[in-house]
Order: structure tokens, then sequence, then C-alpha cells
């Protein structure tokens, strides 16, 4: 089973045929195995060349998609990039190879495959970083916020949760004295 995928959209029927026309030259250089994997991926369900009805048609497609590599082999490559939401990597230009990208150049080769690119990102070293969420909220952002919360807790099924910002917390905190020690201000929850 072969899980690879390739495609070549593009708007240009001439261009189309001349990749269908080259695509036997490069088979023809490789090994039998790999010439094969080729082939079953080029010309199976995930692979081909894509004729697209119009460029925005043909972005469409590529953000759908999300490639693992998207080589812009366009002149106006840079020009093009705004357009692409969805891909592990994206070279740009005639000569951004993707075997130079996966052997010298040096970004990350660890992407995300079968379409993942749409939700995930290259590995990096915010992989490696351990990051905290933090959140202030003032009297009057609480009481606007605290609803919907409360709401949303009790359709979750989180009574506790709901409580915390119900009139029995105001209730509390209203009668309890200020805080002095910064200590006692942190509620920890796992």
């Amino acid at each position: 089973m072969f899980s690879s995928s390739c495609s070549d959209p593009t708007t240009d029927r001439t261009l189309a045929e001349a990749i269908a026309a080259a695509v036997p030259e490069f088979w023809e250089a490789m090994g039998e195995y790999r010439a094969d994997f080729s082939r079953t991926v080029l010309n199976g369900r995930n692979g081909g060349i894509v004729l697209a009805p119009s460029i925005e048609a043909a972005f469409d497609f590529i953000n759908d998609y999300a490639a693992e590599h998207m080589a812009v082999l366009s002149t106006s490559a840079f020009e093009l990039l705004p357009r692409i939401r969805n891909a592990g990597e994206i070279l740009l230009g005639p000569h951004s190879a993707i075997p130079i990208a996966n052997f010298v150049l040096g970004p990350s080769h660890v992407l995300p495959t079968g379409g993942r690119a749409n939700t995930a990102s290259p590995l990096s070293v915010f992989d490696f970083m351990k990051r905290s969420s933090i959140a202030y909220l003032s009297q009057a952002a609480y009481q606007r916020l605290a609803p919907a919360a409360r709401t949303f807790a009790r359709y979750e099924g989180f009574m506790a949760h709901a409580n915390s910002v119900s009139e029995i917390r105001d209730r509390i905190l209203s009668n309890s004295r200020p805080f002095t020690d910064p200590l006692e201000q942190f509620t920890i929850s796992r």
C-alpha cells in the first residue's frame, strides 16, 4: 500500500501535456522499484496532473490538498506565495528543488504528511519549548464573560466549573478578606 501522493496543479493545458510527456524520461532514469513506486503514486487516486479551470480553483485545490512539499515553479512565485495557506514546506522558484531543501538547505524535513498541513506545521524549535497560557480578567470582563462560561460548563456537565463562576463564588469572595499573601490567590487544577 502506498500512502504517498503527488499532484501538479496548473491552469495551462500545454504545460500539463508537457509535464505528462516528460515524466517517462524520469522513470527511465530510476531503478525499477522507485519507478514503479512513482508510477503508482502519479497514476493513483492521490496523484496526477490537475488541470484547473482558473487560478482560483488551482489555489483552492492546493490549499485543500495541503501538500507536504509545495514547489512553486513559477517565475512569479513570490507574488503567488500569499495565496498558499496550507503546505508543510513551500519552495519558491524553479531552482528551489525539493531534494536541495531535504538534504542541504536546512529547513526541517519533519513535515506534516497526508494533507495534515492544513492543521499542522513542520517540526521546529517551538515543539521543544514549554509554553503556558496566561490570562487576566478585570472585574468588568468577568461579569460579562461569567454567564457564558457558566452556560458552557453546564452544557458540558461540569457543574464544579459552573459553580466557580456563579453567585456562590461571588458571595464567598465578597465576604472574604482581601488577599495579602500572593500565594493565597492561586487555584491549581490538574
